[in-house]
């Protein structure tokens, strides 16, 4: 019969070489490490931003480079093994190719998926042939991978793949909401980067008030390389009365600028399950999405009942589709309870429990 005090004792190692990006993904790690602390699994994450982060936390190089990561995934393999760690959670894609170093080691390995591993596509978005089977091959050294996103048991397998979502605190649903506060019909929250595809988004709101008789609007929050772009079509398209750009907000705040919308957008090119979808569903946001959006558009479309609208951008020449998004806005109300219902079955509880039972 196992120990059970010695399993408990096993430390764990989140091991994430992200830098200078703060996003979904990070958010869930920092809490992921949180609740498995609160639960009796002493857990750290590995990073070279160690400030960022409000839970435990081990310092590292940054490690940018490919043959950084390699040598430093050596080093900290070696390091740990001493210490007691028993157990390294590799965060996301850019990890998982490291997965036999820590397995020669010793480690309980585990990976954890925000994204979907696909090839490259039109867009310039997904992996290169060569990346893509080596991270298939590389994924037969993790005891098991947790998938934030449903498209990678597709790729790696359901055997080797456990679905369990992104979640969304218990804090978003209690913050009171305040009367009459929906200014904008539309709010984006995202990191001004490429692969959010926010001029997709412009496009459509530019052909929708030229199709209409009143003028919709929008708030988008966020920062990032595309800030720049982003303000120049804004101003290009004559949208500068339409929208209004602000810079990221103290995570607190979230909540009253989720009310403050009537419905919640993702253009992205792709997702896994984005964080921000639960959250506007907790506050009783409907969502429109790209079909490109990862498990965002089934979320909308198929989980349970239906939230929100998808698109892609061949809707943006259909008239119906602005007609049917009109009325989709102007029925905002009627989604309320169903987005808050299925908002809360991604609670911390329900996605956090599987991987305490893996550490366990």
């Amino acid at each position: 019969m196992k120990d059970l005090s010695k399993v408990i004792k096993a430390k764990t190692l989140i091991y994430s070489t992200t830098h200078d990006i703060w996003g979904g993904g990070l958010i869930y790690i920092e809490q992921l490490c949180k609740y498995m602390n609160l639960k009796g699994v002493e857990m750290y994450i590995f990073s070279s931003q160690p400030e960022s982060f409000t839970c435990p936390t081990k310092k590292m190089d940054s490690v940018q480079s490919k043959k950084k990561r390699f040598f430093s995934a050596i080093a900290v393999a070696r390091k740990y093994k001493k210490e007691n760690f028993k157990n390294i959670i590799l965060n996301d894609l850019s990890t998982l190719w490291l997965a036999p170093i820590f397995k020669i080691y010793g480690y309980n390995v585990i990976s954890l998926l925000h994204l979907n591993l696909q090839k490259r596509n039109e867009n310039n978005f997904g992996h290169s042939i060569f990346q893509y089977y080596l991270l298939k091959f590389t994924s037969k050294f993790c005891n098991i991978i947790f998938s934030v996103g449903k498209r990678n048991q597709d790729v790696f397998g359901k055997d080797k793949v456990k679905f369990i979502g992104n979640y969304v605190p218990d804090w978003f649903f209690d913050t009171p909401k305040k009367k009459d506060t929906k200014k904008y019909d539309f709010v984006i929250i995202a990191r001004l980067s490429r692969e959010k595809n926010i001029p997709l988004f412009l496009d459509l709101l530019k052909n929708m008030n030229n199709n209409s008789a009143r003028k919709y609007n929008a708030l988008i929050v966020g920062r990032g390389p595309e800030k720049k772009n982003i303000e120049d079509i804004i101003l290009k398209k004559g949208l500068s009365d339409n929208v209004i750009l602000l810079d990221w907000i103290k995570r607190e705040e979230l909540p009253e600028v989720y009310d403050s919308g009537k419905c919640f957008v993702i253009s992205s090119y792709h997702e896994g399950f984005a964080t921000t979808i639960l959250e506007s569903h907790a506050r009783g946001m409907p969502a429109i999405v790209t079909k490109s959006s990862g498990f965002c558009r089934e979320f909308v479309e198929k989980f349970n009942d239906e939230t929100g609208i998808t698109f892609e951008s061949e809707d943006l020449n259909d008239q119906k589709f602005y007609y049917n998004l009109a009325k989709f806005i102007d029925d905002y109300k009627y989604y309320e309870q169903k987005c808050i219902t299925k908002a809360k079955i991604f609670s911390e509880k329900n996605v956090f429990e599987p991987i305490l039972k893996t550490l366990k």
